[in-house]
């Protein structure tokens, strides 16, 4: 078997210009799915200084915002967390690896600019999902080959 059969990729933030301050956020269901990657890609600042204020993931069994919680460790330039890469001249890619198995169902991914307006989107590919079946019917079209 191929290794990628089985995944979905899933938009969780589509393509947005955020301005510094706001907060983009988008959830995804992982259900029957062990594992996450969640790729958030930043385009580049005009204040190559500064970084995102806010680069999160928490999880949820309802998709109500407030139930969701921070995952410890997926929290940017948090205690026990990861350090949000500085803002760059080119695109910058954060991915966070997330083993779905001892998580809720719903993983929620969120990003606030900090210093000037940005260019985001969040994209999560998710793996070993229980059946071929269920990752082929999270995504609009499959082609083979």
């Amino acid at each position: 078997m191929m290794p990628l059969q089985n995944t979905a990729t899933v938009v969780a933030i589509k393509p947005q210009s955020v301005t510094s301050g706001a907060t983009a956020s988008g959830y995804v269901d992982c259900l029957d799915f062990e594992e996450a990657a969640v790729d958030v890609i930043l385009d580049s600042q005009a204040s190559t200084t500064s970084n995102p204020s806010v680069l999160k993931l928490s999880h949820s069994d309802i998709t109500d915002a407030t139930g969701f919680a921070d995952i410890t460790g997926f929290v940017g330039d948090a205690t026990n967390g990861f350090v949000i890469p500085a803002a760059g001249t080119a695109a910058t890619v954060v991915r966070l690896n997330v083993d779905m198995r001892a998580r809720k169902r719903y993983l929620k991914v969120a990003v606030s600019p900090d210093g000037a307006t940005q260019m985001l989107t969040a994209v999560v590919t998710l793996g070993k999902a229980s059946t071929s079946t269920i990752a082929r019917a999270q995504m609009s079209k499959v082609v083979d080959g």
